[in-house]
């Protein structure tokens, strides 16, 4: 009977290991200029005061917001037009670093759910996106890296969708999307009640989301968001845990791609998620720097 609770008992750790990574550690520091707050918060800003983002007209402003962003930084983005319901979208990607081998595409959605500001979600992490394309302007990946804004992430039709779908077999090599990353300090929610007593109650930490296959992607990515001086979580697991497939990444695990998101965990945590409540006051820019400056060091050490 000892023998059987040992086992039960190492089976359980494992377990939690695999979901937790508890002892992932830290990983490098990125090595180029550090992520602005000031910047994210500007561009945040912007791209609410563009009005609504949640239909045709309002994704097409905030596309030709984002190309002319790019361009200023003295980038020639690449568009990716598609219909969907009679109307037309696009796809807007910079490649930096190496133009040769597979690619790590790290990707954010700029349209809004309904007539609000959506200040997290998802202008943060489309502000965090474009900062990533500054830094590797000034600082290119040792390694292929593409940036991608995605519109239609609310509904369906998804950019991300269309993306995954164009890319060859073995063009990528793995994804990471920028899903919310501005809401901290606030109480943290579960969809399971044992994750509970898992993670702080606090959510004071921006969380990595991945499925067991995505270990190492995860661990790379909580090890490099450590290093950069802010609090991190992770969680592998499967998607019948409401929540970790919701977003573009998961349009990549449909292709067989390794895919990750970083994410304030939206209504696990936000109150003001999908309301007119969701506006740029509200975000910590300071620590949207911190998961700028980790996602850039962890882009040359994910497993290619």
């Amino acid at each position: 009977m000892k023998l059987v609770a040992l086992v039960v008992v190492a089976l359980v750790l494992a377990l939690l290991y695999l979901v937790v990574q508890p002892l992932a550690g830290k990983g490098p520091r990125w090595a180029g200029p550090p992520a602005e707050a000031a910047r994210l918060e500007s561009t945040v800003r912007a791209l609410v005061k563009l009005g609504p983002r949640h239909d045709q007209a309002g994704m097409a402003k905030a596309a030709d917001f984002l190309e002319a962003q790019l361009r200023a930084l003295g980038l020639s983005p690449v568009f990716q037009d598609y219909r969907f319901e009679k109307g037309n979208y696009r796809n807007l990607s910079v490649q930096l670093g190496p133009q040769a081998g597979p690619r790590l595409v790290v990707g954010a959605h700029y349209d809004v759910r309904g007539p609000f500001p959506g200040a997290d979600d998802n202008s943060s992490g489309t502000a965090g996106l474009l900062e990533l394309a500054r830094l590797f302007q000034a600082h290119p990946p040792s390694l292929r890296t593409e940036l991608i804004f995605y519109p239609r992430e609310e509904v369906q039709g998804m950019g991300s969708a269309v993306h995954a779908r164009s890319l060859p077999p073995g063009a990528v090599s793995a994804m990471v999307v920028l899903e919310m990353i501005g809401c901290f300090d606030q109480p943290q929610r579960f969809p399971w009640k044992p994750l509970g007593w898992l993670y702080p109650s606090l959510g004071d930490y921006i969380v990595v989301v991945g499925r067991p296959q995505d270990f190492f992607l995860v661990r790379t990515l909580k090890r490099a968001l450590a290093a950069a001086g802010g609090q991190v979580q992770s969680i592998n697991a499967p998607e019948i845990i409401p929540g970790i497939g919701n977003s573009d990444h998961r349009n990549y695990w449909l292709q067989g791609i390794h895919a990750a998101m970083v994410t304030d965990t939206a209504w696990y945590r936000n109150p003001r998620y999908h309301t007119a409540r969701d506006t740029p006051e509200t975000l910590d820019y300071l620590r949207m720097a911190k998961v700028i400056d980790g996602i850039a060091a962890a882009v040359s050490e994910i497993p290619r």
